[in-house]
């Protein structure tokens, strides 16, 4: 059973990884080809821990049976803890403003506890 729960957190990891992926991809596309300013670079940002929690909590609401909403937002603080360790590895150990990771927390656990409702 815990074997089973920690795969699909697993692969909803992967899963928002992927979104995350892909819209920075995009969005570093747009910034390149565009150049629409730092607001723009800001929302995208934004929007991708949105969507990528959302789509790591739609998978896990919907392979989860009771408390999806739980299981979305579970989805969506891993995320979070998972972008905090490649952060700090890249950037080594060095935390400029906590008041943006609290938010992007925030953003993260709402993602996925909306795709965990979903799901």
């Amino acid at each position: 059973m815990i074997g089973n729960i920690l795969f699909r957190m697993i692969k909803a990891l992967i899963i928002a990884g992927l979104a995350t992926v892909l819209s920075l991809a995009v969005l570093s596309l747009v910034m390149y080809r565009l150049n629409p300013g730092e607001k723009v670079l800001s929302l995208g940002i934004i929007l991708t821990y949105i969507v990528s929690g959302f789509l790591g909590g739609l998978y896990m609401g919907h392979k989860m049976d009771r408390r999806k909403f739980l299981w979305g937002m579970g989805t969506g603080l891993c995320y979070f803890l998972v972008l905090c360790a490649v952060s700090v590895c890249l950037v080594s150990g060095n935390v400029r403003d906590g008041g943006a990771m609290v938010g992007a927390a925030c953003l993260c656990v709402a993602g996925g506890c909306v795709g965990g409702m979903l799901g």
